[in-house]
């Protein structure tokens, strides 16, 4: 018979003390907690050596983790809680599932960024983004290989390239979309990756294969906002004209010729850069000698570039109508008509068609003004500033124009009203007022900076033509503090000193009188002004401060004496 005494121990396995089950769970949940953790961190450890991993074998790890953990805790599961309730199975579950998500978690917080692209310092840096296969079988490496060779060899060919690097492999942008329309997320990222790498250009291009093995290549370039603030809607993705690889990559002369015709239409492109940076610094005639020649190379060869010529023609009649503005006589007039020639050469349904009206709107003004450049009475044709301010109320309210053209067609529309109004030819009807307005609530656009400077500007000539001259001179500052222009700011800086000095406000006028003889000097220097249009100011600034200086002394006097 057992003993039943008090002090008597029941039969029960070792390892069936309580203290014994804290073990074993303690055991359980130490080691599903380390396998959770132990493929993620092994992901870690691999990026942290500098092999970062892409998004699908990323993806394809946590799959065969998952599985992995899977089978070892349902092992663990129906060996250590097969016989307990089944409440007890899913908390297992639950809290192992809960472990391999926070690791999982943690991988994605704690994993490193991708290296950062190599920045170029340059200021005419070509980065090559690689190519992708839009049809077609293509070997990924063969083609950065490809993109690899043809920055080397372009490097060598364009001098005008500060650098030329290329980032096939690297640069994560999906450049399958440029097949698409439109592309935002394309634009998007590789505004962001020319800003990261500081590069000018951004190289591209889509690769087809047809079914006889004929490999077509066709380039793209980016051309950034910042290098065309004036159309931004002319800027982004362009797709070239096809380059047809008859014997596919294999060939080494194939790629040679590959690389010399990409060579030739960057070469173009990198001129055409040049040209717009060296016109917004203010050389306009270095600037047009630059646009003549690719226009001529384009009319000669007929060969495609990645520049549109409708793009071409557009800058080269705004860099010689800035020529003009320097000139006087017979050669500004040679220079007005042949501005007007290169918009009228671009076709209506051109990209940049809208812009070549606006832009002869805004030509037809300049003709109209005479070489004065002023709008005194008697001074401007009566008849054709009419049609103009007609013809760009007609532009401002095209819904086919772009935002900045809009807002450019209500600054050009209050400029010839406000001339109109000078001239005395109509009077004051509030179209000034309201079209400033317009541009005041436009959004705040690439290159609308400027044109809100200008549009300030008109705002105190109106002012100023009502009788309140506190308001003409508050614009006129407003103007000054937004514009960067030489010429633009010598002739504001002289309108704030001729208003100010009119209130006998003599210290703010001499100021403005100094500021604006610097701003021609530096109009004179970059050609856009001669040196009788700095004497002829020099001069008549001399004589509006004696002027100012005897009537103002006058009038303090008398003041004094009552």
């Amino acid at each position: 018979m057992p003993d039943r005494s008090p002090d008597s121990t029941p039969d029960r396995p070792p390892d069936g003390t309580p203290h014994s089950g804290r073990r074993t769970s303690l055991w359980l949940w130490s080691s599903l907690g380390l396998f959770a953790a132990a493929v993620p961190c092994a992901l870690l450890v691999v990026e942290k050596l500098g092999s970062a991993l892409s998004p699908v074998p990323l993806v394809l790890a946590v799959l065969a983790a998952l599985a992995g953990y899977v089978l070892a805790v349902r092992a663990v599961a129906g060996e250590w809680f097969g016989q307990r309730p089944r409440r007890s199975r899913i908390l297992v579950w639950s809290a192992a599932t809960v472990l391999f998500l926070g690791s999982v978690a943690a991988l994605l917080v704690l994993r490193p960024p991708p290296p950062p692209l190599s920045r170029m310092s340059g200021a005419r840096d070509v980065a090559v983004a690689g190519f992708a296969a839009e049809e077609g079988r293509q070997d990924r490496q063969v083609l950065d290989d490809v993109a690899a060779m043809f920055a080397h060899d372009m490097a060598a060919r364009i001098p005008a390239a500060t650098a030329v690097r290329s980032y096939a492999g690297d640069a994560p942008l999906p450049l399958a979309q440029l097949a698409d329309t439109p592309r935002s997320a394309l634009e998007r990222k590789t505004a962001e990756f020319a800003d990261e790498t500081n590069a000018e250009i951004v190289v591209g291009g889509l690769v087809s294969e047809d079914r006889a093995g004929q490999t077509t290549l066709r380039p793209a370039v980016y051309i950034r906002a910042d290098q065309i603030p004036d159309s931004p809607e002319l800027t982004g993705w362009f797709l070239g004209e096809p380059v047809l690889i008859a014997r596919g990559w294999e060939s080494a002369r194939a790629r040679a010729q590959l690389t010399e015709e990409l060579t030739r239409r960057i070469a173009g492109l990198t001129q055409f850069v040049d040209a717009l940076d060296t016109w917004r610094n203010g050389s306009p005639a270095d600037a047009g000698r630059i646009l003549t020649g690719l226009l001529d190379a384009e009319q000669r060869h007929h060969a495609s570039g990645f520049v549109p010529p409708d793009l071409l023609r557009l800058f080269h009649g705004h860099v010689l109508e800035d020529q003009a503005y320097g000139k006087s006589g017979t050669a500004r007039e040679e220079l007005l008509e042949q501005a007007r020639s290169a918009y009228l050469a671009i076709a209506r349904d051109s990209p940049a068609g809208r812009r070549a009206a606006l832009s002869l709107q805004g030509n037809a003004y300049r003709r109209a003004i005479g070489p004065t450049h002023s709008c005194k009475p008697g001074t401007v044709r009566a008849a054709d500033l009419a049609q103009v301010s007609k013809t760009l109320r007609v532009l401002a309210a095209d819904p086919g124009m772009p935002e900045l053209g809009r807002i450019k067609a209500h600054v050009n529309l209050a400029q010839v009203e406000q001339c109109r109004i000078t001239a005395r030819l109509v009077k004051d009807d509030g179209t000034v007022e309201r079209a400033v307005a317009t541009v005041r609530s436009a959004p705040d656009l690439t290159g609308a900076a400027d044109l809100r400077a200008f549009a300030e500007s008109i705002a105190a000539v109106n002012a100023a033509g009502r009788g309140d001259l506190a308001a003409a001179v508050d614009r006129i500052r407003h103007a000054i503090a937004h514009g960067q222009d030489p010429g633009q700011r010598a002739v504001w800086h002289g309108l704030l000193a001729s208003w100010s000095l009119e209130r006998c406000d003599l210290t703010t006028g001499r100021a403005a009188q100094r500021d604006a003889l610097t701003q021609l000097a530096a109009a004179e220097r970059a050609g856009r002004a001669d040196s009788a249009l700095v004497r002829r100011n020099e001069q008549a600034f001399e004589a509006e401060l004696r002027r100012a200086e005897e009537r103002c002394g006058r009038a303090d006097k008398t003041d004094k004496e009552r």
